[in-house]
């Protein structure tokens, strides 16, 4: 019998104590946890491996998350994948200009463990919702 595979979640944020700490979330939802640090870096991970949800923060030292954002909505392959964007309180008009690029969520820093693994349940549910609509057969007349 084969295991199943893990579902991913990509992990986009500068501070390693934040990358530190999604990583626990996502392992006790036993999820695989794959961490870049900066946006160029996360781009060259999803064009080899698309996740099923991304957690990205808002500010980088180099690098632009909306920019980020916005490339990942062009690409065919990528634009359905669920982005939760997580930032503080400070950064509120980056995140709304994010979720008019098209993000799924948001949580502000700090957080709960409890509360980031049911906002990552919550996506990776609708994510997989939509995946199986698209695959339905239509019917036939």
């Amino acid at each position: 019998m084969t295991e199943a595979p893990h579902r991913t979640v990509l992990i986009i944020d500068d501070d390693p104590t934040f990358r530190r700490i999604w990583r626990h979330v996502g392992e006790q939802l036993s999820l695989r946890v794959v961490e870049a640090a900066a946006p160029e870096q996360a781009w060259e991970l999803v064009q080899r491996e698309p996740p099923d949800v991304i957690v990205l923060d808002v500010l980088f030292p180099e690098g632009s998350a909306l920019e980020f954002l916005r490339q990942l909505r062009q690409e065919e392959r990528l634009r359905n994948c669920p982005v939760l964007v997580c930032s503080a309180v400070a950064e509120r008009e980056a995140v709304l200009q994010l979720a008019r690029e098209g993000i799924q969520g948001w949580l502000i820093k700090p957080f709960s463990i409890s509360e980031a693994q049911q906002r990552l349940l919550r996506l990776l549910g609708a994510h997989e919702s939509d995946s199986a609509q698209q695959m339905q057969p239509t019917p036939q007349p």
